[in-house]
């Protein structure tokens, strides 16, 4: 079997899922020789604490493990500090890279230096959102798409994550499509994932999974949740993720008297454990709040409905996400306006009727096929290391 040598670099708060399945696939597939390297997403605050890190694998089998110095600087300086690890424990392993999957662009500007250099065969792109406002400082959100231009226009291939992504960039940036880019939407190990039989979950369980952001809609489910429990009685809504609206959600409940119908679980870092958590569930919630959401969502791929329908749970959802329609045709969930009365009636809908609440599951779990990891990277790996 032929060896092949690939790197893969991200950002991340929590293990990046995306980084993460290239590099399972690539280790159970080939003979590999891989380099995974992380840095801290300096966006999220409690990302500063991190250090970059990396992990170096020969015939498959993990060699060295290591976290760099931590670094107390400026947010442009420590993205800086990323590119100059890059570029080093790239060039740490002598021999020449044939591939280099890149998640952030500044991670990919270093894999085109490293390409001219010679260090580099092919050099992957894989943003995983596209949306108008990345900074709030107007240069370092104007840089931010000047270095997006750059990676599209010079790397062998960019995997977009939707369509959206590759039409809002021809719109925003004049750069038209070529043979270069392709869809490559959010994959999840459909087959590897442990789903609970239908009489073994909590029928009357809700599930949030995410960031706590005011966008993310998730004051909406919790403003709902009085009506829910009328009609629902035991009804809970089990949110795991953190974030700037923590707070103000848990006043909230505290205000409607719902504190025994919602848990927060904060970030749960193991993906295992996460699926652990959240497989007895009945159904996810992804009401993207379409007053202020941003076009990220619009762009993007949100992981959040992936994983619940992998777990076996439909989704409610609102039109912010681009596949919203595929998503009511298939009966894989359901989508609705952005008013509490309407999230209500959907939840209770569903948890109201087993048969339709198992309809709804059936079809949840046909939808994510499609997105299966190995399905998607079997049809586009192979061409890249070839």
């Amino acid at each position: 079997m032929k060896k092949f040598r690939v790197v893969i670099t991200y950002h991340e708060t929590l293990p990046c899922y995306i980084g993460e399945h290239i590099k399972e696939y690539l280790l159970e597939k080939y003979s590999m020789e891989l380099l995974l390297i992380s840095h801290p997403l300096l966006e999220n605050e409690e990302s500063f604490k991190r250090s970059s890190r990396f992990e170096y694998y020969r015939d498959s089998k993990l060699v060295i493990k290591k976290n760099a110095f931590h670094w107390i600087l400026t947010m442009p300086l420590l993205h800086i500090k990323d590119m100059i690890y890059t570029f080093i424990w790239c060039l740490n392993y002598r021999s020449k890279w044939d591939a280099f999957f890149g998640i952030n662009n500044i991670n990919v500007l270093v894999a085109l230096l490293l390409r001219k250099m010679g260090k580099i065969r092919k050099v992957i792109y894989h943003p995983v959102d596209y949306g108008s406002i990345r900074f709030k400082n107007k240069f370092l959100n104007w840089l931010y798409f000047q270095f997006d231009k750059i990676c599209v226009q010079y790397c062998d291939e960019t995997w977009n994550v939707s369509e959206g992504m590759i039409e809002a960039r021809e719109k925003r940036m004049r750069l038209k499509r070529d043979h270069r880019q392709y869809v490559f939407p959010i994959c999840v190990w459909v087959y590897k994932v442990k789903r609970l039989p239908f009489n073994k979950i909590n029928k009357k369980k809700i599930v949030f999974r995410g960031s706590l952001f005011d966008w993310m809609g998730v004051d909406l489910i919790i403003r709902a949740l009085p009506q829910i429990v009328k009609a629902v009685p035991g009804a809970i809504l089990e949110i795991y993720g953190d974030g700037g609206e923590r707070a103000y959600l848990e006043k909230i409940v505290q205000e409607l008297g719902v504190s025994n119908s919602v848990k927060f679980h904060g970030w749960i870092k193991e993906r295992k454990q996460l699926e652990e958590q959240m497989s007895d569930g009945a159904l996810g919630i992804a009401t993207f709040n379409t007053k202020i959401v941003a076009d990220t969502v619009k762009n993007g791929d949100p992981g959040k409905i992936k994983d619940y329908m992998l777990m076996g749970m439909p989704v409610i959802t609102t039109n912010a996400v681009a596949y919203s329609k595929q998503i009511e045709k298939s009966k894989s969930g359901l989508v609705i306006n952005y008013k509490e009365k309407d999230l209500a009636k959907a939840v209770i809908k569903l948890l109201s009727d087993e048969q339709l609440l198992k309809e709804y599951r059936d079809n949840a779990l046909a939808f994510i096929k499609q997105f299966d990891c190995g399905k998607l990277f079997d049809e586009n790996i192979i061409r890249v290391l070839k």
